[in-house]
């Protein structure tokens, strides 16, 4: 009777996610996810067809952790300014990550694609007390404008440029 599976695709994602998390997706490999389970690379190859579904799947997970990241960020009461501090705080806690997401593109994305235009991100914002008179125009601008200067500040903190200090980011921020 064969041994039933233990390597389950579960397993494998999660594996790969602390791998990227912890060291980018350059560690990404059959070969490397396969020697930190501690097994051969066919349970891997037996779940996805090649690698290419498996960053696929690993970038879905990895963008939707750290837009919670993000958006979970709370401090100042002002929608924009936290999720400003929001971005930089990820950059700070995920800096591989946010490399690999916000620098080197490796889902090959438009800005447009995840920001400004990022429905959640407008959804919140609409719904805060500082801009809800503001049109979609004017909103959506305010957006792009404070995310520019974030994704500088956040560029700067992943590669250890400058060092995170919450309280000088949110004077730069204001």
């Amino acid at each position: 009777m064969p041994k039933p599976t233990t390597i389950t695709q579960e397993v494998i994602i999660e594996t790969a996610f602390d791998m990227v998390r912890k060291e980018g997706f350059a560690v990404l490999s059959a070969r490397n996810i396969a020697k930190q389970i501690g097994c051969s690379t066919q349970p891997i190859y037996c779940c996805y067809k090649n690698m290419e579904d498996l960053k696929a799947e690993i970038c879905k997970k990895a963008l939707a952790f750290l837009q919670n990241v993000m958006l979970s960020y709370s401090k100042t009461g002002n929608t924009l300014l936290d999720l400003g501090l929001g971005y930089v705080q990820m950059a700070h806690a995920e800096p591989a990550l946010f490399k690999a997401f916000y620098m080197d593109n490796v889902s090959n994305v438009k800005l447009t694609d995840i920001f400004p235009e990022s429905e959640r991100v407008v959804k919140i914002m609409k719904n805060s007390k500082e801009c809800r008179t503001l049109s979609d125009k004017e909103l959506k601008n305010n957006i792009a404008k404070g995310w520019m200067l974030a994704h500088g500040i956040a560029s700067l903190v992943a590669v250890g440029m400058f060092v995170y200090d919450e309280d000088k980011i949110l004077e730069i921020l204001k």
